[in-house]
């Protein structure tokens, strides 16, 4: 992973407003996944979420099958970005990221579960 994958939006990589991650988590086929911190996560994120690590994505990556819609959650939307990077990189067609990450989600007044 490059450094510059934290601050430069890949190609094919979605970018989503609150809203919008909060519609398609709705739909069939969505999995909408926290690459923070465990203490991040467990500091609040979005409710059906599923916590996987920035620094785990290598290792759990090749066990996510290819066919699903992705939406990946951090903090600001750094790492998000990064991780988009990586599916991206791996084959994964259909990633999208909440831009401003946590910190967006938390300003429009989504719920956030603990």
């Amino acid at each position: 992973m490059s450094f510059l994958d934290y601050f430069i939006t890949p190609d094919g990589l979605e970018e989503l407003d609150p809203e919008t991650v909060e519609k398609k988590a709705q739909e069939k086929g969505t999995v909408i996944i926290d690459v923070r911190t465990s203490s991040e996560y467990g500091e609040g994120h979005i409710a059906n979420s599923k916590h996987i690590p920035l620094g785990s994505i290598k290792d759990h990556i090749s066990q996510l099958p290819k066919d699903q819609k992705y939406i990946l959650i951090c903090a600001t939307g750094h790492r998000s970005r990064a991780a988009g990077a990586m599916f991206l990189k791996s084959g994964f067609v259909n990633v999208a990221h909440l831009k401003g990450g946590m910190g967006s989600w938390k300003r429009s007044g989504k719920n956030i579960e603990k």
